[in-house]
């Protein structure tokens, strides 16, 4: 699960993100040659519905060439997972126009709202204005409902055009500008922000903006690795204890071999051998097994759940290591 949820957000989410002024601008355009490079602005807003429900989002805006490029990130994650979506049957022709925005499919759940229903965006200061302040507000037409599968934009998500919406909130103080850069190597993120910190501009990684995430996934990870390994340690001593019980009962069994001439150095390798016979039969068509079965569902995932799961998949990935690891203590343990 981990694997899936990394590649899914390394695929849509800026893998680089940076907040800077104007003037910096060309210092980091110059920074990265060849990679994708948007301009965007964002804004932290309280979203009103006609009927007066509230909700907080993010706006999140790229000028006309860069919801382009977006739109085409999550066209072709859409294509990678074969999760086609009426949401997302024209994603394609994601043109905002003026005072038009798209939304996350759980933020226009969480308001009943659907394409073509009209809202009021309000920045969160106006509330602090008193009763004889005009407050600022726009008002915009939901044009599209994304599914990204990606939680923090499907529940938060306000998407528009830069270009020619929401120009009113410029001055605003939850505004923030700057670059989403998704790189030709991930890995080479944490770099790219240190050479950008030297130079004084603020930047932010994709690592770092899930940490909370992937530290989540890592406990619940060690969690389930840890009472699997207790649940084996058990069903371990059990068998042992199981064998012990067998050799007790094999006694005059033993008996008669060693009356017809055996030694005892032959009877315990006679029974040594036919365990270890049995015991790596076991281990190998065992490990014949659950591998098939593990590479059949990395490469056809078996989607046994509805689509309203951001994983509605099996998630799987053959870890060699971790293979090897358990065939060579099933092995001590034989």
């Amino acid at each position: 699960m981990n694997s899936n949820i990394k590649n899914r957000i390394i695929s849509l989410e800026p893998h680089l993100v940076t907040t800077n002024k104007a003037k910096d601008d060309k210092t980091i355009l110059d920074l990265m040659p060849n990679q994708t490079v948007l301009a965007y602005q964002s804004f932290d807003l309280i979203l009103r519905t006609i009927d007066g429900q509230f909700r907080g989002s993010q706006a999140i805006g790229y000028t006309t060439h860069g919801l382009d490029q977006w739109s085409d990130r999550l066209t072709r994650l859409k294509n990678k997972e074969g999760r086609a979506n009426s949401y997302n049957a024209e994603i394609n022709s994601l043109n905002l126009g003026e005072n038009e925005v798209a939304l996350g499919v759980d933020l226009a759940r969480s308001l009943g709202l659907l394409e073509g229903d009209e809202v009021t965006l309000i920045p969160p200061e106006t509330l602090l204005l008193s009763s004889l302040e005009t407050p600022l507000f726009q008002k915009v037409v939901v044009k599209r409902i994304l599914i990204t599968d990606l939680y923090d934009l499907d529940s938060k998500l306000i998407l528009f055009n830069s270009d020619n919406t929401l120009a009113v909130f410029a001055k605003t103080l939850s505004r923030k500008r700057g670059f989403h850069i998704w790189l030709d190597d991930v890995g080479s993120a944490d770099g790219l922000k240190n050479n950008l910190l030297q130079k004084e501009i603020a930047a932010e990684t994709w690592q770092e903006k899930n940490s909370d995430l992937f530290f989540a996934l890592l406990m619940e990870k060690t969690m389930i690795g840890t009472f699997l390994g207790l649940a084996g340690l058990i069903a371990s001593s059990s068998i042992l204890t199981v064998l012990a019980l067998l050799m007790s009962q094999k006694k005059q069994d033993i008996a008669i071999i060693k009356t017809l001439g055996l030694s005892q150095k032959k009877t315990q390798w006679l029974f040594t051998k036919m365990g270890l016979w049995i015991s790596g039969s076991a281990i190998a068509l065992g490990a014949f097994l659950g591998l098939a079965i593990s590479f059949y569902l990395q490469y056809f995932p078996v989607h046994i759940l509805p689509n309203i799961y951001y994983d509605s998949s099996i998630p799987a990935l053959v870890d060699f290591k971790f293979v090897f690891v358990v065939l060579g203590i099933a092995s001590i343990l034989a």
